[in-house]
């Protein structure tokens, strides 16, 4: 098998008399890990490798340089890699790490009802947010901090026993949503499964579906319990039933707390108002049940507060 500076002698030789051929001919030659991979399989590749294959190496060529430049390429997300098939060079795109991580927060993270948003939020950029404008966003520190030291259990494998999650409670519109999304967005990139579920927009739908059953609800409603992280936004939003307290929420919770399970909630409330909530539905006032299940979420959850200024009245 000839080396790749005698095939490139012959080709240009071949087809000296066509100028753009050729510049296509020189800027494969030229190129290191073209040059580099015909080192590595001169002795598989077959003799017209190069005549059959010069359009595929200079889309190779191509690409990379398009991603480099940052223009538009074949394939966003995705960088072209060389492989051998059959003796002839083969381009093949691999997804880039970015890439990587979104495809397996889809594979790994369940939205439900939540804001379109919540998939761009980032941990890192919370966190830098938070030291950047220290003084505007101090009402956030003690909840960034609580929420990174078990996001950081998770990801260095430390969660041996079971890991407690965070009652996240403020008022309207300081951030709880988007700061439960973006931990959500970085458990799912380490391969983590989570379900951040709209609480009182499930309740809605779960209402809905009283006279016909509804398989995908039933799914969610399985899957929120056994979820190895679950996130329930927006608890005590909800107008109450002792249905769904007992029949919805308080399954989910005697499930994960019975199995350890990590789970998260974001409210309006604090504890003690949450449980006053709890206590009152249309079939009235039911103080020990409402106890009861507070037990769950006080296992399950610390409770941490969040300030600061309502994001939603600004924007």
């Amino acid at each position: 098998m000839q080396n790749l500076s005698e095939v490139l002698k012959q080709f240009q030789q071949q087809y000296a008399n066509k100028a753009s051929l050729g510049e296509i001919v020189e800027s494969i030659g030229k190129d290191e890990d073209i040059r580099s991979f015909w080192k590595e399989h001169q002795n598989e590749l077959k003799s017209d490798a190069f005549q059959l294959k010069m359009g595929d190496l200079y889309e190779y060529i191509q690409q990379k340089k398009k991603i480099a430049a940052g223009d538009k390429v074949l394939y966003p997300g995705y960088y072209p890699q060389l492989a051998i098939e059959k003796g002839y060079p083969l381009v093949h795109y691999v997804a880039t790490e970015d890439t990587r991580k979104q495809l397996l927060q889809r594979e790994k993270l369940t939205l439900y009802k939540t804001p379109k948003a919540i998939r761009q939020a980032d941990w890192g950029n919370i966190g830098q947010e938070i030291i950047d404008h220290a003084q505007d966003e101090f009402g956030k520190t003690d909840a960034f901090l609580a929420l990174d030291k078990i996001l950081k259990n998770f990801t260095n494998g430390e969660q041996h026993s079971f890991v407690q999650g965070v009652y996240l409670y403020g008022n309207f519109g300081v951030g709880k949503t988007f700061m439960m999304g973006a931990l959500a967005n970085a458990l799912a990139a380490n391969n983590i499964g989570v379900m951040l579920l709209h609480f009182p927009s499930f309740i809605s739908d779960l209402k809905a579906t009283f006279d016909h059953k509804n398989e995908s609800l039933d799914d969610l409603l399985s899957k929120a319990k056994t979820v190895p992280v679950l996130i329930l936004d927006d608890i005590g939003a909800d107008t109450q039933t002792a249905w769904s307290r007992d029949a919805i929420l308080g399954i989910i919770l005697e499930y994960r707390m019975q199995n350890e399970l990590t789970t998260f909630f974001t409210s309006n409330f604090d504890m003690e108002s949450f449980e006053e909530y709890l206590a009152q539905t249309k079939e009235g006032h039911e103080p020990v049940k409402a106890a009861r299940l507070m037990q769950r979420v006080k296992f399950l959850a610390k409770p941490v507060s969040m300030t600061g200024k309502n994001r939603r009245l600004e924007n």
